[in-house]
């Protein structure tokens, strides 16, 4: 069943507020098996619009929750994120690309927007990589020799 744009993201936030889903592809599994025609592409395109983000419970698995509200992170959480997710740190001019672990670059760089940092205008993440863009190239070298200085 084909559902309206609206009806399939109340739908997506009912699904998330009540079952553990980790992937996009558990989601899209999940409503095609209820019967509702999706695509991977509308869930993505869904999952952006809704704020959803994936990261740890409050038991520690991972899985796709709805960002509430920006909350400003603390400079030390970053910091113990790219001690504990990052495995490298490399300046290209005014951007940084920073190498994670497997799974973590959409979590560290939603620590970092969160964050609030000078020298960060915006992040783009991966899978296990964050690009990191800074207003000037100087501003990128500081932002780049902090984050080093915390890799574990």
């Amino acid at each position: 069943m084909a559902l309206k744009k609206q009806e399939r993201q109340a739908l997506i936030l009912d699904v998330l507020a009540h079952e553990i889903i980790d992937s996009q592809e558990d989601l899209m599994r999940y409503l095609q098996d209820g019967g509702y025609d999706v695509t991977q592409a509308t869930i993505s395109r869904d999952i952006k619009e809704l704020r959803v983000v994936r990261r740890a419970d409050k038991n520690g698995k991972s899985r796709y929750q709805v960002i509430q509200e920006v909350q400003v992170v603390e400079k030390s959480r970053v910091q113990d994120g790219i001690k504990s997710m990052a495995q490298k740190v490399k300046q290209v001019e005014f951007m940084i690309s920073i190498k994670t672990t497997p799974g973590n670059g959409n979590r560290l760089a939603a620590l970092i927007d969160s964050a609030d940092l000078s020298g960060v205008v915006s992040t783009l993440a991966g899978h296990d990589t964050i690009h990191v863009l800074s207003p000037s190239v100087e501003a990128a070298t500081k932002l780049a020799d902090q984050f080093k200085s915390w890799l574990g």
